[in-house]
């Protein structure tokens, strides 16, 4: 079956944006029990229950999917990281590991190049840049932290791109069957992920945990969650809203690129007031996969454990089309974001010159998958039509895609005195990734 063509051009959108509503979460979750599990949960591949399970739920979950010693290594690199040197947190005194944000700096740069622009450092959001107003943001960082709602959680996306842990996580033999049995084939071989999520206990004089669910907005056709560490009830557990993306699919303007519409923002509403969620619970080597439209939370984490999760994309191989790039403001002028037919509009309307060339742009380098897939049509009638889901035996059909960051020639791995962990894309000139036509209209270049 063909899925019919869209002939209409996507507003462009914030790379780094989610896609939400102001409703507010309902219900609380319900853990995930191992003895809840369909059939199969601790074998590769899936039974016929497991099947049911995913086309009418949108998730299954494999138990040991990666052995717990395989996490060693890196276990042991995460005790040795910025965020953890410099709040004192130490393994063998759990009272270190509450609230470790308080003694976080307000900004970081840590394990970053000196690669900005080209040969300058990250800026500070106080710094004079040349390309970008002062305090424009610079995306995403090796070590970002925050306070979501309640609990202090460090993102390591650094790591993500470290080809021995990808090895170990997102491109595992185990991972890549299972990516195989619930997609199909082609499979796209993963060159990074999002890395480790580690949400930390919260400050019991502080608000208590809630949810704040999403859904993340893009190209992902399958999200999957590998825990490192072990994780019980509401110890911030990787929740999600079970047939959300059976209620989101076919909102979307296309099936492969998500494009939202009012539609989309009812069913929004409707997953976060009349959808129970469930909280995954298990132990290291864990791996909940759910469609990449799942609507989703960090967990409410009232334990005293670190939770530790890998986040990570898997995609079927396929054509691609260009990077979802944005252009900082520089005079007062707004955020610009290239379309889907990698087109910035640059107006007139600010002080900023529109042939400036010399603009930051940046991309959502956390990804693993960072193009628009240039196959637009509109949703299938089953949103499931070309996924696998035990249909076809698994043969290894496995692609090894170039990756965008060389694609680009971008800078990502760490260099020089980066150290392991480190590294990231910074932002690059306009001119460097598009040709001026004039007419404030900049076209993103075609690469090979």
């Amino acid at each position: 079956m063909v899925r019919s063509k869209q002939p209409k051009r996507p507003d462009p959108h914030d790379p780094e944006s989610a896609f939400g509503t102001k409703q507010e979460a309902v219900h609380l979750p319900t853990p995930t029990h191992r003895d809840l599990d369909p059939p199969g949960s601790d074998k590769l591949g899936l039974s016929p229950e497991e099947i049911i399970q995913f086309r009418e739920k949108g998730y299954v979950i494999k138990r040991g999917l990666i052995p717990k010693d395989t996490f060693s290594p890196f276990y042991k690199l995460w005790w040795q990281q910025p965020p953890i040197k410099s709040a004192g947190v130490v393994p063998d005194d759990p009272a270190t590991w509450i609230a470790p944000g308080k003694q976080w700096p307000k900004e970081n740069r840590w394990s970053l190049a000196e690669n900005w622009m080209g040969t300058s450092a990250w800026p500070g959001p106080d710094e004079k840049r040349p390309g970008a107003a002062k305090g424009e943001r610079v995306g995403r960082l090796p070590h970002k932290l925050t306070q979501d709602i309640s609990n202090d959680v460090w993102r390591w996306h650094g790591i993500g791109h470290d080809p021995e842990f990808v090895a170990a996580t997102s491109a595992h033999p185990n991972m890549l069957y299972m990516a195989e049995a619930l997609m199909g084939g082609p499979v796209k071989r993963p060159r990074r992920n999002r890395g480790i999520y580690s949400i930390f206990p919260r400050d019991p004089d502080g608000p208590e945990s809630a949810l704040g669910p999403h859904m993340d907005a893009n190209m992902t056709e399958m999200t999957a969650v590998t825990y490192m560490s072990d994780i019980g009830p509401r110890s911030g557990g990787f929740t999600i809203y079970p047939t959300s993306p059976q209620a989101l699919y076919h909102t979307s303007e296309q099936g492969l690129n998500w494009v939202s519409t009012e539609d989309s923002k009812k069913a929004m509403d409707h997953i976060k007031a009349d959808i129970e969620p469930i909280e995954f619970t298990g132990e290291a080597g864990d791996t909940i996969f759910c469609h990449g439209w799942v609507v989703h939370s960090a967990g409410i984490h009232e334990g005293n454990n670190v939770r530790m999760a890998v986040i990570q994309d898997l995609n079927k191989s396929r054509t691609r089309g260009h990077m979802r790039w944005t252009a900082a403001g520089k005079n007062g002028g707004p955020r610009i974001n290239c379309d889907m037919d990698g087109f910035f509009h640059i107006g007139d309307e600010s002080e900023d010159d529109p042939s400036d060339g010399n603009r930051e742009v940046t991309n959502q380098w956390i990804m693993d998958s960072n193009e628009f897939i240039t196959d637009r049509s509109s949703p299938h009638k089953d949103m499931f039509e070309e996924w696998n889901l035990g249909s076809q035996p698994i043969t290894g059909h496995v692609i090894d895609e170039i990756p965008w960051w060389d694609k680009y020639h971008l800078p990502l791995l760490p260099t020089n005195q980066v150290p392991r962990g480190g590294g990231g894309t910074p932002a690059v000139p306009l001119s460097d990734i598009a040709v001026y036509h004039g007419s404030g209209l900049w076209q993103i270049k075609e690469q090979q």
